[in-house]
Parts: structure tokens; C-alpha cells; sequence
């Protein structure tokens, strides 16, 4: 596939459910939708839902869970790289997270959300680092690199 095909066929992704691109199911899927995609690069929505399981009663989802959205977008990037392929959702880990701040307690019930990942490094073998962040209304209020592994992709790019 050329790189413009591939370009492509990630972008007529966006909008789509995370849930399409990942192996996480409910309760443990914490994204909502793809809201942009390129080779290196992803973009994650979700509201956070009173029923939520993670969700703390009179405050929101913890500020820890923010490493969990986080690598669930990374997850998202490489299962729609995948699909983009024809390919099933590979399987990954997350192997660390370096420098994670976060300037809220907590997630609140009915604030809206969007993870931003930039891959640093990506290379055969199936490790990775990236570089991630949360925003909410545009202010990023979490940030953190980090490192996956994820089953080697089979491709020619």
C-alpha cells in the first residue's frame, strides 16, 4: 500500500468508535471516538459517565487514570493502523510512563476530554515511545511520555 493510500485510508477513520480499533471492552474501555489520525499521530474523545467504574462518587475518575487514557489512545492509533491494513487490532502493552503530570485531582463526571499522541519512535520489533497528552476545552491538564510494545506490524512501509 503507498503511503498516500495508507494516508487515506486512515483518515476515513475518524469519527469512528474507539471500540472499533481496540481489544478493551466495558467496563475497561475509557475512550469514546477517533477524532484524528495520521502515520504518527492520534487524537481520542470520551465524556466522563457518572457510571463509569472508575469513577469516584462526588469527584470523577482519579488523575492516575489519565496514563490509562493515554495508552488507550495509543492502543486506538495502532489498532486503526491495523485496520487500515485489513489487519486485526494488535496486542500491546504498556511497558512505562515517564514524567506524568496532571494539574486536576480528578476526571469529573460530564467534562469532555481529548488524549493527544505524537509517536517519538516506533521500530521493527514492536517497541515504541510516545509522547501524550490531555486536554480539556483546548488547556492540556496531563501530560506523559510512554513507552508500548505491541505485536510487530506486518508491512512495507
Amino acid at each position: 500500500m503507498s503511503d498516500q493510500a495508507f494516508n487515506e485510508a486512515l483518515e476515513q477513520l475518524v469519527g469512528s468508535p474507539a471500540s472499533r480499533f481496540v481489544l478493551h471492552r466495558d467496563p475497561m474501555l475509557f475512550l469514546d471516538r477517533l477524532t484524528a489520525i495520521g502515520p504518527e499521530s492520534v487524537e481520542c474523545e470520551w465524556q466522563v459517565r457518572e457510571d463509569f467504574a472508575l469513577v469516584v462518587p462526588g469527584h470523577g475518575v482519579p488523575a492516575y487514570a489519565g496514563i490509562e487514557y493515554m495508552a488507550q489512545c495509543v492502543a486506538v492509533h495502532s489498532g486503526a493502523r491495523a485496520h487500515a491494513r485489513g489487519q486485526e487490532p494488535p496486542l500491546g502493552l504498556l511497558l512505562g510512563t515517564r514524567n506524568f503530570e496532571c494539574s486536576v485531582p480528578y476526571f469529573e463526571v460530564g467534562g469532555e476530554f481529548r488524549a493527544v499522541c505524537q509517536e517519538l519512535i516506533r521500530d521493527s520489533q514492536g517497541m515504541g515511545s510516545f509522547a501524550c497528552r490531555i486536554e480539556k476545552q483546548g488547556t492540556t491538564i496531563a501530560k506523559a511520555n510512554l513507552a508500548v510494545f505491541e505485536t510487530p506490524e506486518d508491512s512495507d512501509e
